[in-house]
């Protein structure tokens, strides 16, 4: 885990547990279902590499290797305090947890290992990031993938002023990767739209001059548990395992995709009991839109839009539990 320069109060794990995040593991999911479809256009997902952040919870490993049988695992934490507990707690023996930042494992990466990367920053946009999707814009390789993931709101140094002079700040910091973010995308709470236009023209920028293939962002997410996170994604790929890729996934995840191009996707936070859940399965599954279930939501006063994003994220959600012991 990165350092998180003052965006986020996170000091050696005193976080919110990665494990009650609905917004981070219904991304986890959609990510791992992503690495399944690519899978079936003929990649075998399960001899790559892993490369992230595993902090002291491993996480992703876990569905990783789980969901998609993924053996070989690098994770980086910076911080010396939390990399003594990443070894404490690490799950597997082939998991590596290595005490050292993205900046330097990337300089010295030479790997010749089909690779998965997500580094799962909890800082908020800054150069250290761009430079890092610049780097990895050289090395990867053709299908391998990577995802980077932000703190969306406006790092503190720009987190009390006004809306102009956050452009201004976007725009002196990030130059022409800041060319597309305009007054609105600086207001805060907008602000996660400017950190998916910055890290988007970064992943193209990074991948411009390859010429063995096209890097395609078919990851493009928001979600807010405590607060506002973005992540953008996706693979280096040649022309025609793109058009596939990008057929399976509007057959089977239509919402992250339009007829031609990702969609910046937010995963709606739903805060809903397990009766309301259960009354939801029922309405999102079925056939009609005037069903029983359908009107009993409204009568409870939810909307038809949060009904639709039920739906969408119908096999992601997680569900919790309480144990009294």
């Amino acid at each position: 885990m990165e350092k998180n320069n003052g965006q986020a109060a996170t000091i050696h794990g005193n976080f919110i547990s990665y494990d009650l995040r609905p917004g981070k593991q219904s991304e986890r999911r959609i990510l791992m279902d992503l690495l399944r479809l690519a899978g079936d256009g003929g990649l075998n997902i399960s001899s790559y590499r892993y490369l992230g952040m595993g902090a002291n919870r491993f996480y992703d490993f876990l569905l990783l290797h789980k969901y998609l049988g993924i053996s070989n695992m690098v994770s980086l934490e910076h911080d010396p305090v939390m990399h003594r507990r990443a070894v404490f707690n690490c799950p597997y023996t082939f998991i590596a947890p290595l005490g050292t930042d993205t900046t330097t494992y990337l300089g010295a990466d030479n790997s010749e290992d089909p690779t998965v990367v997500w580094f799962d920053y909890d800082s908020g946009l800054s150069l250290g990031v761009t430079q890092d999707i610049a780097t990895l814009g050289t090395k990867l390789k053709l299908n391998d993938f990577c995802f980077v993931t932000v703190y969306g709101g406006p790092p503190r140094v720009i987190d009390n002023a006004n809306d102009a002079d956050r452009l201004v700040w976007l725009q002196d910091t990030f130059g022409p990767l800041a060319g597309s973010v305009d007054i609105a995308d600086a207001q805060k709470a907008e602000f996660p739209s400017a950190v998916h236009k910055v890290l988007l023209a970064a992943v193209r920028n990074a991948f411009a001059q390859r010429r063995d293939g096209r890097f395609f962002p078919f990851l493009q997410i928001e979600y807010a548990d405590s607060k506002p996170m973005v992540t953008v994604g996706g693979a280096l790929m040649p022309e025609g395992q793109i058009i596939a890729l990008r057929q399976r996934i509007r057959a089977a995840m239509p919402f992250l995709m339009s007829s031609t191009d990702p969609k910046f996707y937010e995963i709606k936070s739903l805060h809903l009991t397990e009766r309301e859940r259960a009354l939801f399965d029922r309405a999102t599954t079925s056939p009609s839109k005037r069903s029983a279930e359908r009107n009993q939501i409204r009568r409870l006063g939810f909307r038809d839009a949060e009904v639709s994003a039920y739906k969408d994220l119908l096999r992601y959600f997680p569900r919790y539990v309480e144990a009294m012991i």
